[in-house]
């Protein structure tokens, strides 16, 4: 991988079990430039990270971390491969992802994960100017089996999602209504870190929940399986079609200035917003949209509205929607540059080169010693390249016809795998 990208980067780590016996696969992580750089410059700054069991003969857990593009599809940036998931795993993944991104302990870096296994301790401890946010399924999930018997789904999703601290306070008084405990053991979880009022302005992202890191699980199902190095090899090809693909969909889409999630999104918006009633002149900035005593101010120029939506997510809310169409403005000129086709095409227009798969790896010559190759699965069932190199002695057994044969013809290979 590092010769396809010198920028790529790859650490394996090994452990040795007993004295004078060769050392084990440990962990892995591997970064991937092309994807990294694509988050940094034209995707939305929200990271996504969970960790995965692999059900397979291996038995290990898989650590990701993925991104949202202009057009809401998940592109993944980092791998780890470990054999446990916990705070010591979480902190050399993330160290090692903070070191790829080249970032300064995590400045303008916002994470979002599941709380567990000392995830949000790690991003505490070692990227300290990151902003972390805590998945809202997971803290669903606990709350359910800490009071079983209480029905908050309603009002729990509607704080959830409120994009204003009225809307959030409004919400949590309902929950506390039905339940007292129920609320008290919300506010102790620090709402701050999973309200969406709360987000950061600058991430431009309205998520809630991992449901990024999940729907890249489906996508890469069928590699899970495999040995880590063909896995490994498998992914990163998939992701260099991805590159390949989405540039050539984006060369098609030239009759549209905003990515087709994000015309979706406009034109839900659109018809949400008809039944608001506008206050508005046409040399006036700021407008007032009404309805059912509710009120909300939107200026054009600043691009905000008092219901914090748009500012959220870089898309022109409902309310927004109604009076830029009473201004008679195109909505298009309202969304936020990472959502746009210029920005979406650039993302992948560097592309990203292909890894040749593992039946086209070349072999390298090797002089002075014999050199075979082979797979090997190690006592804690990781598989790794075995390479056995001979001292030139005669082996117990009848010899080869490799050995009748001249010095300098015989073969002297070992496989590259970077």
């Amino acid at each position: 991988m590092e010769i396809v990208n010198s920028r790529n980067i790859v650490i394996i780590e090994t452990k040795s079990q007993q004295q004078f016996t060769a050392d084990i696969f440990d962990r892995m992580f591997v970064f991937l430039y092309d994807t990294a750089y694509a988050f940094k410059t034209r995707c939305r700054m929200l990271v996504t990270v969970d960790g995965w069991e692999i059900d397979s003969p291996y038995k290990s857990v898989m650590l990701v971390a993925v991104c949202r593009d202009g057009n809401d599809s998940v592109l993944p940036i980092a791998f780890c491969e470990v054999v446990e998931e916990n705070l010591d795993s979480w902190a050399f993944f993330l160290k090692n992802l903070n070191y790829g991104l080249r970032l300064e302990r995590g400045e303008g870096l916002c994470i979002m994960g599941d709380g567990d296994n000392g995830i949000d301790e790690a991003v505490e401890e070692f990227l300290p100017s990151a902003v972390y946010r805590q998945c809202c399924f997971s803290l669903y999930t606990k709350m359910v089996h800490e009071f079983p018997g209480v029905t908050v789904h309603s009002p729990f999703w509607g704080a959830c999602r409120s994009t204003n601290g009225n809307c959030f306070k409004n919400q949590m008084a309902v929950i506390q209504t039905i339940s007292v405990e129920c609320y008290n053991w919300l506010k102790d979880t620090d709402c701050q870190k999973w309200a969406l009022y709360s987000m950061p302005e600058w991430v431009k992202s309205t998520e809630i929940t991992i449901s990024a890191t999940e729907q890249l699980r489906i996508w890469l199902l069928k590699q899970l399986d495999l040995n880590v190095a063909h896995r490994y090899t498998t992914i990163t090809r998939k992701v260099a079609e991805i590159f390949q693909r989405r540039y050539l969909l984006g060369c098609e889409w030239v009759y549209d200035k905003i990515t087709p999630a994000v015309r979706q999104q406009i034109i839900q918006n659109t018809f949400e917003g008809e039944g608001w009633t506008v206050d508005v002149t046409s040399r006036n900035a700021i407008a007032v949209v009404t309805r059912d005593g509710l009120a909300y101010e939107i200026n054009r120029e600043l691009m905000t509205c008092t219901c914090k939506l748009w500012q959220l997510s870089g898309i022109p809310c409902p309310h927004a929607c109604r009076c830029i169409d009473t201004w008679g403005d195109k909505l298009d000129t309202y969304v936020h540059r990472l959502m746009t086709m210029d920005e979406y095409r650039l993302a992948y227009g560097p592309g990203m080169n292909m890894l040749p798969q593992a039946m086209q790896w070349k072999w390298q010559l090797h002089d002075n010693t014999q050199i075979s190759f082979a797979f090997s699965v190690c006592t804690n069932h990781y598989p790794v390249a075995v390479i056995i190199i001979s001292d030139g002695l005669p082996h117990p057994g009848r010899p080869d016809q490799e050995q009748h044969k001249p010095v300098n013809e015989r073969n002297r290979y070992c496989s590259s795998m970077t």
